[in-house]
């Protein structure tokens, strides 16, 4: 992928998050930063959960084929 195409999916994950904060954020509390801090927080961490396991197993599976 060229650059542009990088700087593209990675703005479209940050737009997605920022949504996704925002939306749980007013459903509890839409005056409060520290709760949207929290809500940010809680998103990325389920969301880089899964692509860390993946990624723990691609490199055991890496280095078992080697």
């Amino acid at each position: 992928m060229k650059k542009i195409e990088w700087l593209i999916a990675g703005l479209l994950i940050i737009v997605g998050l920022t949504c996704l904060t925002v939306s749980g954020t007013t459903m509890w509390e839409p005056e409060s930063v520290q709760s949207y801090l929290k809500t940010l927080i809680q998103l990325c961490l389920w969301m880089g959960l899964p692509v860390v396991i993946i990624g723990i197993i691609y490199v055991v599976v890496l280095k078992r084929n080697k």
